[in-house]
């Protein structure tokens, strides 16, 4: 077989280089890497600590301290109406229980953590509603009367 022709280009633009349409790297870390000195300011900036990196602490994430804020008041204005409400119908008397619910109802009403709201609930839950009978109770009794009565059964005939 023959060798294929190359195909025919048309002639370069006069100075716009072989690709006018990407623009040069001016990236400037990569041009500081380039000398010796722009390496070591480098490695000054990569290992000097930081004063308060990331988000401040307790803020979740989407918000700023400042949005946050408001939002936590509203939430603590409300838990402080709901507690008082649970304090009157649950006859819940202690003091610190009563602080102890009011920020479990804050931290349930302000976003943050699914978790953390998860467990706020439970406290809630457990501090105002009773747990149910447990099933293994009523499962027991069931087979005590079950073999009471196959002992009555057979009590007669003996």
């Amino acid at each position: 077989m023959t060798e294929r022709k190359a195909r025919a280009k048309s002639a370069p633009k006069v100075g716009q280089g072989p690709a006018p349409q990407k623009k040069p790297r001016n990236n400037y870390f990569a041009t500081l890497m380039s000398t010796p000195e722009g390496r070591e300011l480098r490695r000054q900036w990569s290992t000097k600590p930081r004063n308060k990196p990331g988000r401040p602490k307790g803020v979740p994430d989407g918000y700023r301290k400042a949005d946050i804020e408001p939002i936590r008041d509203k939430a603590k204005k409300e838990a402080e109406k709901v507690v008082q409400i649970m304090s009157d119908k649950f006859e819940i008397e202690d003091v610190f229980a009563q602080e102890a619910l009011q920020t479990a109802v804050e931290v349930m009403r302000t976003p943050g953590e699914t978790r953390e709201r998860l467990s706020a609930a439970r406290l809630v839950l457990d501090w105002t509603k009773a747990k149910p009978a447990a099933k293994s109770e009523v499962t027991i009794g069931k087979a005590e009367e079950f073999l009471a009565s196959l002992i009555e059964d057979d009590g007669p005939e003996a």
